[in-house]
């Protein structure tokens, strides 16, 4: 977390908003780094899409 994002955060922005300042950090979600792990070799993209899709479920809570 950088200082941008807990400001962010500490005034209750909206999920975009601090979604979009992450990913202008260089900060890479979840599903993305999962599809580095299916380029090496270490999962497979069905568990990554599985436990994508949850955690997209979760947050749309």
């Amino acid at each position: 977390m950088n200082e941008a994002i807990r400001t962010l955060i500490i005034a209750k922005a909206s999920n975009n908003a601090i979604k979009t300042a992450a990913a202008q950090a260089g900060f890479k979600t979840l599903r993305q780094e999962g599809l580095l792990k299916v380029a090496a070799g270490v999962t497979s993209i069905e568990e990554v899409l599985r436990v994508t899709q949850e955690a997209e479920e979760v947050e749309e809570v």
